[in-house]
């Protein structure tokens, strides 16, 4: 279960910086002297942005900006994907992790997000519920000793449930691996090839850590659904700080409903917390 995003870590890196000067006017702050591409409203960076000076008397700013950044925000608000700017949020919440921090990696697969968080010195916990990607997942990231690994679902409750498999899983299981689902009805997965998996409550996890976790990925291939109605009915935000997440409802046309419905919900309460964009 589980896939890889392309990091866009690199967007908030370098050095060339360039200076605008912003006009404040009653109900907005634009940027002024910049080309037509690099109009933004200031809100739009948020703590991105770098006072160096303000003068009062005239109500002008000046303001340094890096200038990959100004170049990432243009782009993702209006050519990219929603994955980039979900790419970079994960990103930077990783950089402000530090040892001994919490992160849940929900639906681990191969290892190659466990691996990056657990270099960060946060404790990671994955789970990976396939037996065979289990011990590839062990293989490739059992030697950190911050990182605690769980041949579980983690699900919106405790129990067992089916695990199915890709029509294609035994060509190159590796790859094919991160298709795994407890939906029968996901697209691309065979009814006749799965397997009997142990189920682990999120909110009965989450609780009993008894500490805040910083980052909850979730990439599990249709669970997401329930896992995310469960976490917000029990009130469990309040020990969250960020939640990434990637949905499936192309491939499991039921979840659709609930999806939207969710996504509403989040954009509504919760959007400086959840991000269903991952991918």
């Amino acid at each position: 279960m589980g896939t890889k995003p392309r990091s866009l870590s690199d967007y908030s890196k370098g050095t060339p910086r360039i200076a605008a000067t912003l006009l404040q006017s009653s109900t907005k702050i634009g940027i002024e002297r910049l080309p037509l591409i690099w109009i933004l409203r200031i809100e739009d960076f948020g703590a991105d942005v770098q006072w160096s000076r303000q003068d009062l008397s005239t109500g002008s700013f000046c303001v340094s900006m890096n200038v990959k950044l100004l170049k990432y925000h243009a782009y993702s608000r209006w050519f990219g994907r929603p994955s980039w700017n979900a790419s970079y949020l994960f990103g930077r919440a990783c950089r402000r992790l530090k040892p001994g921090d919490i992160v849940i990696d929900a639906g681990a697969n191969l290892g190659e997000i466990t691996s990056a968080l657990a270099k960060t010195g946060s404790t990671v916990h994955a789970f990976e519920p396939d037996p065979y990607t289990f011990e590839r997942l062990r293989k490739n990231v059992g030697a950190f000793k911050n990182v605690h690994l769980y041949q579980q679902a983690l699900a919106d409750q405790s129990g067992t449930a089916k695990l199915y498999r890709s029509r294609e899983f035994s060509s190159d299981p590796d790859f094919w691996s991160q298709s795994s689902s407890l939906y029968a009805d996901k697209s691309n997965i065979s009814k006749d090839d799965y397997t009997e998996v142990e189920q682990l409550s999120i909110v009965d996890f989450v609780r009993e850590l008894g500490s805040p976790v910083r980052i909850l990925k979730i990439d599990v291939e249709g669970a997401e659904v329930p896992m995310l109605e469960s976490i917000l009915s029990c009130g469990l935000m309040n020990k969250i700080d960020m939640i990434f997440a990637e949905t499936h409802e192309k491939k499991i046309p039921q979840l659709a409903e609930r999806t939207r419905a969710l996504r509403e919900a989040i954009k509504r309460d919760w959007a400086n917390k959840i991000n269903l964009d991952w991918h």
